[in-house]
C-alpha cells in the first residue's frame, strides 16, 4: 500500500530529504505513497472570479427566489435561477460521524492492480481462501454466521468516500486512534478485521500503532508521538487487536525501552502495514524495513500470514531473508505483500521472526 510523499511532509522535513514511506499495495487500491518527490503534484484550481452584487448594474441585481442572478466567473458572464431565500437552514444533528455503507467507493480490480513479482520479493496472487468460516463459537478465526460484525468499542467513523489518492486519509476513527483497539480472544471473532500478535519467546516486545494521517489529518501519522493504541508483550504472550473497516496504517514492533526513531523522527523499528475495507474491496498488508535500514538500525524480524497461510510476508531478524516484503531496495515497487478479498480478515503477526 505505499503511499507516496505529500508535499506537506517535504515542507516540513526539506525537499531534500527522503522521509519516511509507507508501501504496499499502492495500484491495487490507487493509495498514495509517502516518501519521495511527488511526480504528480496535484495542481491547484483557482477559485472563480465572482462580481460582487453591489458592483453590478441595478439591472443585473437578484433580489428575490426565482430572480436571475449574473456574474462574472472566469471573465464570462453566467447567469442562473436564484434558489436562496437569504436564510442558511438550522440542522438539530450534532453527529460528526459519517457512513461507511453508504460512502464507501468500489475499485474494480485490474491487471495493473495485481501484485508485482521481483526476485528478493515475489508477490502472492489475490486470494480468497484465506477466508474465515462463518461460525457462531468462540474461535477467533470464524466470524458472526449472520455477517452482522461488531463495532463496541471502536469510536465515531470519520470515513468520508472519495477519489483514492495521495488525499485518501481512510477512517482514523473519532478522536483519532479509536479506529484501533485490543480485544480478548473471546471477543475476536466478532469484529471484522482482526490482528493475532505472538509475542518473542525470550523478550519482551513493544507494539506501536498509527493510521496514516495523524491527529491534524496530516501526512505524518507514523511519527512520534503519535500513537492510536500500543502495548507491551511479555515473552509468549499473545494479543488481539481489531481494526474497524477503511482504515489504513501501521505498528512499529521493537524490543527495548524506547522505540528506535529516524533523524526525522518518524518510527525506524520494522513495521507492519494494513489497509482494512469491506469487500468487494481488498485488504492488504505487509511487512517492511525501510525506515530501519535506511536510519541504520537493527533490522528486527517480523512474520504477517493469513492465520491458514496462504498469503505470508516476512522479514527475519538483521534481515536474513526476505519474502514478498519491503527493504530499501524496494522502495519504489508497488504491490509486494498479502491482498485478500474476504467477508472478514484473519492475521497472524509472528515478532522476533527469526
Amino acid at each position: 500500500m505505499q503511499f507516496k510523499d505529500s508535499l506537506l511532509l517535504l515542507t516540513a522535513l526539506s525537499a531534500g530529504s527522503a522521509v519516511a514511506r509507507l508501501h504496499g499495495h499502492e495500484r491495487r487500491h490507487a493509495h498514495a505513497h509517502i516518501g519521495d518527490v511527488v511526480k504528480d503534484a496535484e495542481q491547484e484550481v483557482p477559485a472563480p472570479v465572482v462580481t460582487p452584487a453591489a458592483e453590478m448594474p441595478d439591472e443585473l441585481k437578484a433580489r428575490a427566489v426565482g430572480d436571475v442572478v449574473y456574474a462574472t466567473i472566469d471573465g464570462v458572464l453566467e447567469s442562473w435561477i436564484n434558489e436562496w431565500a437569504g436564510e442558511v437552514a438550522t440542522s438539530t444533528s450534532t453527529s460528526t460521524s459519517f457512513s461507511t455503507s453508504s460512502t464507501s467507493i468500489y475499485v474494480a480490480p485490474t491487471t495493473t492492480a495485481q501484485p508485482t513479482t521481483t526476485s528478493s520479493s515475489p508477490a502472492v496472487e489475490s486470494s480468497v481462501s484465506a477466508t474465515p468460516v462463518a461460525s457462531s463459537g468462540g474461535d477467533w478465526t470464524s466470524y458472526p454466521s449472520d455477517g452482522d460484525f461488531s463495532t463496541s468499542g471502536f469510536g465515531a467513523t470519520n470515513y468520508i468516500a472519495e477519489a483514492l489518492g495521495i488525499e485518501w486519509s481512510g477512517n482514523t476513527g473519532i478522536p483519532w486512534g479509536s479506529n484501533i483497539q485490543r480485544v480478548s480472544e473471546s471477543d475476536a471473532s466478532q469484529y471484522r478485521n482482526v490482528l493475532r500478535f505472538e509475542g518473542s519467546n525470550t523478550d519482551d516486545w513493544t507494539v506501536i500503532f498509527w493510521n496514516k494521517m495523524g491527529p491534524t489529518n496530516e501526512m505524518t501519522g507514523f511519527f512520534s508521538p503519535n500513537e492510536a493504541l500500543s502495548f507491551t508483550l511479555t515473552p509468549n504472550e499473545i494479543a488481539y487487536v481489531a481494526i474497524d473497516d477503511e482504515s489504513t496504517g501501521g505498528w512499529a514492533a521493537y524490543k527495548g525501552d524506547e522505540c528506535p526513531l529516524s533523524e526525522y523522527g518518524s518510527y525506524a523499528a520494522t513495521w507492519g502495514e494494513f489497509t482494512m475495507r469491506k469487500a468487494p474491496n481488498f485488504s492488504s498488508w505487509d511487512v517492511s524495513c525501510i525506515q530501519a535500514q535506511n536510519a541504520g538500525k537493527t533490522i528486527q524480524g517480523m512474520q504477517i500470514c493469513t492465520h491458514d497461510k496462504s498469503q505470508c510476508s516476512a522479514i527475519t531478524n538483521g534481515m536474513g531473508s526476505v519474502s514478498n516484503a519491503y527493504t530499501s531496495a524496494e522502495t519504489d515497487i508497488n504491490g509486494i505483500g498479502g491482498n485478500i478479498q474476504a467477508e472478514a480478515v484473519r492475521l497472524i503477526v509472528n515478532l522476533d521472526y527469526a
